[in-house]
């Protein structure tokens, strides 16, 4: 086998460690400026929350972008009439800048809650100084600081949604409780709370709203069992504004003492009632029976969806889904035809609201911005020929199925159920909690 040679030109040992010194400065330059660019960066926010703070002029900053929102809060803050809420706010930017905490600082929604934070500052309990960050979750970081600065007593989990609404008279109730103060002393309160009712208040489930937590403590202090007070809880009476108070209470105390009552009624029952004493300040639910309230908000009803049938404007809306349900089964001799399909058009919303007798044809303004979609069950047989066994209202927004309703917006029957629960698992869609 020949040999072959390979041919290297021969470099001296000075070349070598001259080229092996070049190469290792070069790469201590390249790290010194790689230091000096972090370092200037690091500083680029804490030296922007500081040109803000000062102030001595606007800057025409992009909108939208986070130097622009800072500056709006800041200049939110007067700095002769609430000095010390603006060093409070810029305190806390630069300590969650400094335990590196920059999802809260990238967020203009946390940002709005740490501008909240400032605002009560001067009833904190502890200094933002002492916060320590023990976890990665946005959330439980805000979660964490709202606990630290103003927590000394428990707080009930739903209490601190007060500060994602950016309520100030339910923030005030969250530092009142967190100093260790009762639920009867809390100010503006809006409804009469028993002691029971103030223990119930701060038993209430984490998922609730503040409104929905009153309501229920209400209910469970008229001696309402658990079930009935979270149906009350979600109804209307939690998005009133607490208007015509006496006479509502008169109304849960009503609907406590009913031992049969249609759970799927009572959000009809409170919409008749909210018209009634809308129009007439004196009115009252006294001597009257569930029977005849319930006879007379059906009619209400009714007259209300040929009322705004008459009135509504003709849309035609595109499909939110892109395929709609059939289904077929044998019956012994006779076959069944199942259809569940969107209504995309006012026409049929009315045509749907007549045969049904409900008010599904004011849903036509909502369906054409895409807010909500009604869909329609539709059953075909050789015994009965065409019947509509539902009408389905779809959320868009959190794709949940609020309502399902038979006609006379009664429940609808089992096998409707089936088959509705059927397409929404098939469309990946959500259920809703009391449907």
């Amino acid at each position: 086998m020949e040999t072959q040679y390979i041919h290297r030109k021969h470099i001296s040992k000075s070349k070598r460690l001259k080229e092996k010194l070049a190469a290792k400065a070069k790469e201590a330059a390249l790290q010194e400026s790689l230091q000096k660019h972090n370092k200037a960066k690091k500083v680029l926010f804490p030296a922007m929350v500081e040109k803000i703070y000062e102030g001595k002029e606007r800057s025409n900053y992009e909108s939208n972008s986070l130097a622009y929102i800072l500056e709006n809060h800041f200049s939110a803050l007067h700095k002769k009439k609430q000095p010390r809420r603006r060093v409070a706010f810029r305190n806390i930017l630069l300590h969650l800048y400094k335990k590196r905490c920059t999802k809260l600082l990238r967020n203009e929604e946390y940002l709005r809650v740490i501008y909240q934070i400032a605002w009560f500052s001067t009833a904190g309990i502890r200094d933002i100084e002492t916060w320590k960050r023990k976890s990665h979750n946005a959330d439980k970081q805000l979660k964490s600081i709202i606990k630290h600065c103003f927590v000394k007593y428990e707080v009930p989990a739903f209490m601190y949604e007060a500060w994602l609404d950016y309520n100030r008279k339910y923030i005030s109730w969250f530092i009142d409780l967190g100093r260790g103060q009762s639920v009867k002393s809390l100010s503006k309160m809006p409804v009469r709370l028993t002691k029971k009712g103030a223990h119930q208040f701060l038993q209430a489930p984490a998922n609730y709203t503040i409104e929905m937590a009153l309501r229920r403590a209400q209910a469970l202090a008229f001696g309402t069992d658990e079930l009935l007070a979270g149906r009350i809880a979600c109804t209307g009476l939690s998005r009133n504004d607490f208007q015509h108070e006496t006479f509502w209470e008169t109304v849960i105390q009503f609907f406590m003492k009913q031992t049969m009552l249609d759970f799927n009624k009572m959000e009809e029952i409170i919409d008749y009632l909210n018209d009634c004493i809308r129009n007439n300040a004196a009115y009252s639910i006294k001597g009257r029976t569930i029977t005849s309230l319930t006879r007379q908000s059906d009619a209400w009803h009714v007259e209300q969806a040929v009322h705004n049938a008459s009135k509504v404007e003709m849309f035609t809306w595109k499909p939110t889904l892109d395929s709609s349900l059939i289904v077929t089964k044998k019956d012994g001799n006779d076959v069944k035809k199942y259809r569940l399909f969107e209504l995309c058009s006012s026409k049929e919303l009315i045509v749907e609201g007549r045969k049904m007798n409900h008010c599904v044809a004011s849903y036509a303004r909502s369906c054409c911005v895409k807010v909500a979609a009604i869909f329609t069950l539709r059953c075909t047989s050789f015994s009965k020929g065409l019947e509509i066994l539902a009408t389905i209202e779809l959320d868009i927004k959190s794709q949940t199925i609020v309502q399902a309703k038979g006609r006379f917006n009664n429940p609808i029957s089992a096998v409707a159920k089936k088959i509705m629960y059927d397409w929404a698992t098939q469309h990946e869609l959500k259920i809703g909690k009391w449907l």
